[in-house]
């Protein structure tokens, strides 16, 4: 497995992010998750993932307003495990959930473009 991927922290999984066509598919893949096609693509470079984040910190945010059920279908989506959701709630509430929602689409777009012979 590539070691980037493999971190726990997601460092090596956040660099991917400094990739423009990665970024573009990662943004792409958080819109479908979070039904929110208005999610705008973050200036390329070291700020991206926290820019990423703070979207769907916002989201989640709106979710969790909109009821329990509402941010559980986001999780969902996403494809987070409930060890994780609890792991990261823990650590930092939807502050680190929604940095746990953007390595999760990460990892989707890394693994897709793995497997098509892309990266």
């Amino acid at each position: 497995m590539n070691e980037g991927v493999s971190k726990p922290d997601g460092e090596g999984l956040r660099k991917r992010l400094d990739e423009a066509v990665v970024l573009q598919r990662t943004v792409l893949q958080l819109r479908k998750d979070l039904r929110d096609e208005e999610l705008p693509v973050p200036a390329l470079g070291e700020g991206a993932f926290e820019a990423l984040r703070a979207r769907v910190l916002a989201i989640l945010q709106q979710r969790e307003k909109e009821g329990a059920h509402a941010l559980g279908l986001v999780v969902n989506r996403v494809d987070l495990t409930e060890r994780q959701v609890r792991e990261a709630t823990a650590a930092g509430g939807l502050h680190a959930l929604a940095g746990s929602v953007v390595l999760r689409c990460l990892q989707k777009v890394l693994s897709r473009m793995r497997f098509a012979g892309l990266g």
